[in-house]
């Protein structure tokens, strides 16, 4: 049952980081931003790892910051907030 459970959010995260990655990518697709809203409104498993992932994502650029020593308020700046559900 646990390796089930593993199993289970190893695809999330695979599905999570692909979404991500598309988006990022291609920001002006509404496809993929539509295909996020749908896979979001799924399982709340899905938002959990979503928001984890931006998460990542924004502390990854604050440590990189502080290591150029750029101002993280450049960082704050214009920052759209996490999906909320």
């Amino acid at each position: 049952m646990e390796d089930e459970s593993k199993d289970d959010m190893d695809l999330i995260w695979d599905q999570t980081l692909e979404l991500f990655i598309k988006i990022h990518d291609c920001p002006d697709n509404p496809e993929y931003f539509e295909r996020l809203v749908h896979w979001l409104n799924e399982d709340p498993a899905h938002l959990k790892a979503f928001n984890e992932l931006g998460q990542i994502w924004i502390s990854t650029g604050i440590a990189l910051a502080r290591e150029v020593g750029q101002p993280l308020i450049d960082l704050e700046r214009d920052q759209a907030p996490l999906m909320m559900h």
